[in-house]
């Protein structure tokens, strides 16, 4: 009789097993993928007709899209650790080659300076002109307004930026 009191026992642990396992319960839901690694370096590219008149540095007069740009990158740049903030302005080829470089030296300096007063640590940007010996857009056959168009994308400033570890 023990003998089938035991195989009894076992039977009925072996359907209590079975029926567990088939009983359904709520899968955990799938977690979220961690977000991407934030880059170490990017590059910021602001067009200067957004940010200055045509021919001048005075950001003062800067248009509403230009300021929304600037403040965004700020707010990027701010109270995070930057290991170098490179500001490098550029214009475009119309004029005197020189004046077209102190012009974007001007413009670098100008947006350097609203960063610094935006919270960017001064001691990690430089601010440096290139003129116009970088061109993104080559335009061989217009003339008046419509080189001044075509050239728009000449004149802008770069932000480069390396994040420290």
């Amino acid at each position: 009789m023990k003998h089938s009191s035991l195989s009894a026992a076992l039977a009925a642990s072996v359907v209590a097993s079975l029926l567990a396992a088939c009983v359904s319960s709520t899968p955990a839901p799938p977690q979220a993928p961690p977000p991407p690694p934030e880059p170490t370096a990017f590059v910021e590219q602001l067009d200067a007709d957004g940010l200055f008149a045509f021919g001048k540095a005075d950001i003062d007069a800067i248009s509403p899209a230009g300021r929304a740009a600037l403040d965004a990158l700020a707010g990027r740049l701010s109270g995070r650790p930057l290991e170098i903030v490179h500001v490098i302005g550029h214009s475009d080829r119309i004029g005197n080659r020189q004046a077209n470089l102190r012009l974007s030296n001007r413009r670098a300096d100008a947006v350097r300076s609203y960063l610094v007063e935006h919270g960017v640590p001064a001691d990690r940007i430089t601010a440096v002109g290139r003129g116009d010996v970088e061109p993104v857009a080559e335009c061989g056959s217009e003339r008046g307004q419509a080189l001044i168009a075509c050239l728009a994308p000449n004149r802008r400033v770069e932000v480069r930026v390396r994040l420290a570890d």
